[in-house]
């Protein structure tokens, strides 16, 4: 394997394995699909590779989390995250989702692997995704105000669904 695609690997695993955490406390680091998906992009650029943002919609509820959860008030269709990197051996756009950690131990959750040169599975079964340019100008909105009532409709769910991946993680 060329040293480059190891590389890519190698990082890709790096902030994949992160654990999934949505902040919701003021102050507190989240790592969910808006920052690993950056993250990844940030490291994957200085190795010169180029990226770019997609934004999706999904539903929770296709993603078979428990039925307590999913009872929870919570935003649906919610948005979703990810990058596309251009692959100059193919000379091809493909799909990275970083999202979920390799240590959530659920078998409806679908846990990213990359051979650095094709698609990962995604995060969510997306039912409408954005091209790059409208991800590009959906990400550059001014959400002040919305991200706060966002974070108030959603923060009980937030809270149920990050103490329930942390119940199904395996042990380090």
């Amino acid at each position: 394997m060329a040293p480059e695609i190891s590389e890519r690997i190698k990082l890709f695993k790096m902030v994949r394995d992160i654990p999934y955490y949505i902040a919701v406390n003021e102050g507190e680091q989240g790592y969910e699909c808006v920052t690993k998906p950056e993250m990844l992009s940030k490291l994957l650029r200085a190795t010169g590779l180029k990226t770019r943002d997609i934004v999706c919609y999904f539903k929770w509820e296709d993603l078979s989390l428990p039925k307590k959860l999913l009872k929870i008030s919570h935003d649906n269709p919610e948005t979703h995250g990810y990058i596309e990197v251009f692959i100059p051996e193919t000379n091809k756009w493909v799909k990275v989702d970083p999202n979920w950690d390799s240590r959530i131990d659920h078998p409806k959750i679908p846990i990213a692997e990359w051979d650095g040169l094709t698609d990962t599975k995604l995060a969510v079964i997306p039912i409408k995704t954005l091209s790059p340019e409208e991800s590009t100008a959906f990400n550059s909105q001014d959400v002040g105000d919305e991200r706060e009532k966002y974070m108030e409709r959603n923060l009980q769910f937030f809270k149920a669904l990050n103490k329930w991946l942390r119940s199904i993680r395996k042990p380090i």
